[in-house]
């Protein structure tokens, strides 16, 4: 396993973006080509020490210990914004005015960037990567994941780039305030290119924006519209974790498996 970490523009932005691409063991010695996972959230992927919060998915430790156990793939992580608000922004590929509970503090008003964000990744890193990696760059093995608002992200991702992307992956997706919309994105698209899909919450989740109560029906109603378009058990897992919160430490215990998941062909 090597990880390389680079730093390029985020043009729709202007700003500068670090990402971080792993590849699996045998890469540097031989000639095989790999599928790609992109997910977002990139810096909490591999090393606590480059975790906004301390905390990773430490996965290159897993990917040490367990690597034979693991599809064979390679790993683009997109860092976020550090700012919450602006990551939300990014993760957003819808704008919404939202009513805001007594309590909350988010924002009443979200213009979302996130149709922005994933026409980078598709026009711009996507290529850049098949270009300079031994990569397997069709849709059939090409996967978006992500956690939180960024799994709402990556599900509006895989459906509106059938040609980019067949695998899915969300962990804990906060999927319920932006359901109207997001109900209309899937209504409006085919997901017959879909192969896999990866979807998960946990029972105490509670998000800057989504309540434990919000991240539970949200899952089920994405789970159903799943359901309802005709995937079944062996393209689509579900699962609900008692007692995990919404945090790195919970989630690095479910992302190898969500990997394998969705690569399980492979």
């Amino acid at each position: 396993m090597n990880i390389q970490v680079y730093q390029t523009k985020l043009t729709p932005f202007g700003v500068d973006v670090t990402f971080r691409v792993m590849t699996p063991d045998g890469y540097e010695e031989g000639a095989r080509n790999y599928p790609v996972l992109y997910m977002h959230d990139g810096q909490d992927l591999f090393y606590d020490e480059d975790a906004v919060n301390g905390q990773s998915l430490r996965y290159a430790q897993y990917y040490r210990d367990f690597s034979r156990f693991l599809p064979q793939v390679m790993i683009v992580g997109i860092d976020c914004p550090m700012d919450n608000v602006q990551r939300t922004r990014q993760y957003s590929p819808y704008s919404k005015h939202f009513e805001v509970p007594p309590g909350s503090s988010f924002e009443a008003d979200i213009a979302g960037t996130g149709r922005e964000y994933l026409e980078w990744i598709v026009r711009e890193l996507k290529p850049w990567i098949d270009r300079n990696y031994r990569t397997r760059p069709q849709k059939e093995y090409t996967a978006l994941g992500g956690y939180s608002t960024a799994g709402m992200l990556s599900t509006y991702g895989v459906a509106m780039y059938p040609k980019t992307f067949s695998r899915l992956m969300v962990i804990s997706g906060a999927f319920y305030i932006w359901m109207d919309c997001l109900e209309q994105t899937l209504e409006s698209c085919n997901t017959d290119h879909i192969r896999y899909i990866y979807l998960d919450v946990g029972v105490n989740e509670q998000g800057r924006m989504t309540t434990a109560e919000q991240f539970l029906k949200g899952a089920a109603i994405i789970h159903e519209k799943f359901r309802s378009y005709g995937f079944g058990r062996e393209q689509l897992k579900y699962e609900i974790f008692e007692d995990q919160e919404h945090s790195q430490r919970a989630w690095r215990r479910r992302f190898p498996d969500a990997v394998r998941w969705i690569f399980q062909d492979l």
